[in-house]
């Protein structure tokens, strides 16, 4: 296992998730399967599964046991955001982080919402929510 991931694992895959760039994707599916083939790719001796369960939870993707990854197509209403900050809450309980990539139709209120959600979910010793829009 490359030290780089050992010391850092959300660190490392926020890095691959940041130079992701999905294309011809249309369902929240499509997005997942881009996604895992990039982890794949660059993240040759890491564990990448997707529909992850573990007790009542089950992230879309998970690297290697220690990084919970949650998708999300079209943030466009109230509804959506509540859902998402509950799936949060409990990926949170169960993890010590999660990354929740957002891709879509993005409303600007609802992430902004988000942002500050996962902002309050931080503490001063480590960050906990990763949020990235694609």
């Amino acid at each position: 296992m490359p030290i780089s991931f050992t010391l850092n694992p959300f660190g490392r895959v926020s890095e691959v998730i940041e130079s992701w760039r999905p294309r011809g994707c249309k369902t929240e599916k499509d997005y997942e399967r881009s996604l895992v083939k990039k982890l794949q790719n660059e993240l040759v001796n890491q564990t990448i599964q997707q529909q992850y369960g573990s007790a009542r939870q089950r992230v879309d993707i998970m690297v290697h046991g220690k990084v919970p990854i949650e998708i999300k197509k079209d943030l466009k209403s109230t509804a959506v955001l509540q859902t998402t900050k509950g799936q949060l809450d409990g990926y949170l309980k169960a993890w010590q982080g999660v990354i929740l990539v957002l891709c879509g139709d993005i409303q600007a209120d609802l992430f902004k919402e988000l942002k500050k959600y996962g902002e309050s979910q931080d503490t001063l010793l480590s960050r906990r929510v990763y949020l990235y829009k694609r």
